[in-house]
């Protein structure tokens, strides 16, 4: 399978980073693990066929992680899809998804999209695709860390997080591992999100084939070899900071 970092930014404004997506290709599947401003952009730039995307998951509903359905839901109607989209999302889809209908009621009649509940610990199968989630630790948002595998080959994304045990099991023989590295080390609300430190004795224990950081905060990038360096001082795993666009294959 091949895997598009769209965004790898947060909600701060960033002139190189759009907010979190990514793209999972395989064959002639094309999935979307969350959808953040900025990430339809990047997919044009890439001159994917949006009727291609059929299915969309999105980790929690914070904006910088499902701003642009909306958006892809326009570009869908505009180009005379007619087919299903398939939404999977926690426990609150089905009612973010009638809120959208609400206040914009023209593409509730143009865009066959269909709400399903991603259930804790659910494994959903796709033509090529399995994805199986875990809950993290995001503050009080119901937030899941995502398990993509395909004829062997397993990738997992964290979304936001803080260091928790569900995401470190899920995340165990994974191939890449795409976590989240939103704050320098220092003095942080507890549970929302994770440090180059605490990242480090993550990989320490999941030992993934490679780790990329992504939800990159732009004190995060300023400071990159320092983060590089104490997340990967402890273990041989390759560590990469990720950049929008980016593709790899698993």
């Amino acid at each position: 399978m091949k895997v598009t970092l769209l965004g790898t930014g947060t909600s701060y404004p960033d002139p190189n980073r759009v907010q979190s997506g990514i793209l999972v290709e395989a064959d002639s599947e094309s999935i979307l693990l969350d959808i953040g401003s900025g990430t339809l952009h990047r997919l044009t730039q890439l001159g994917k066929d949006l009727d291609a995307i059929s299915s969309v998951f999105i980790s929690h509903f914070h904006i910088d992680h499902c701003s642009d359905f909306l958006t892809l839901c326009q570009s869908i109607w505009l180009s005379g899809t007619r087919r299903v989209l398939d939404l999977y999302g926690t426990s609150f889809v089905r009612e973010w998804l009638d809120s959208l209908h609400r206040a914009f009621p023209y593409l509730s009649e143009k865009v066959n999209v269909r709400p399903l509940v991603l259930h804790e610990n659910e494994t959903v199968q796709l033509e090529k695709l399995q994805i199986s989630n875990t809950t993290t630790v995001h503050g009080k948002t119901d937030t899941r860390a995502l398990r993509v595998e395909s004829e062997g080959k397993i990738f997992v994304y964290s979304s936001d997080t803080a260091p928790c045990r569900e995401l470190n099991v899920l995340a165990k023989k994974a191939d890449v591992l795409v976590h989240e590295c939103n704050w320098l080390d220092g003095e942080h609300p507890e549970g929302v999100h994770t440090t180059p430190s605490e990242l480090a004795r993550i990989v320490d224990e999941v030992a993934p084939g490679k780790l990329i950081l992504t939800h990159l905060s732009p004190e995060v990038v300023r400071n990159k070899e320092e983060v590089l360096g104490i997340i990967g001082s402890s273990h041989e795993t390759k560590v990469i900071m990720a950049e929008d666009l980016m593709s790899f294959e698993v």
